[in-house]
């Protein structure tokens, strides 16, 4: 069975709205957990690059630090089928308190069938997109 790209991306961001604009139960962040590989890497909009453990560090003290946000996803394509794994591409909009801003997205998506929609998050890169 083809992993479902979109729904994956989906899912993720869903949840991640979910920890960051609301008071969410501690599941959710396990959630985002069980969603990336355990050699997970990330180049963050600002330009850092974290490890799994520094962004769930971070994510730990986020709870509902941007309460009613919403994260739009739109535009999801796969970019290459590398057998194990999927490179796919999205456009990412952060939408709280009128403001809006949005993150061209490159994501490394490891096939594992015990996942949800089949796939762990192994690398993400994103780049602002200018207003």
């Amino acid at each position: 069975m083809r992993p479902d790209v979109v729904a994956e991306v989906e899912r993720q961001h869903r949840l991640l709205a979910n920890w960051l604009g609301t008071s969410a139960q501690p599941d959710v962040l396990e959630a985002l957990d069980a969603a990336h590989t355990s050699d997970f890497s990330m180049v963050t909009a600002e330009g850092r690059s974290v490890g799994r453990q520094a962004l769930l560090d971070a994510l730990a003290g986020a709870s509902n630090a941007r309460p009613g946000l919403r994260i739009l996803i739109g535009g999801v394509r796969e970019v290459a089928d590398l057998g194990e794994a999927l490179l796919v591409e999205f456009l990412e909009t952060h939408v709280d308190h009128g403001h809006t801003a949005a993150r061209r997205v490159t994501a490394l998506l490891q096939i594992a069938e015990e996942a949800p929609h089949g796939l762990r998050w192994r690398h993400v890169h994103e780049t602002p997109v200018a207003e």
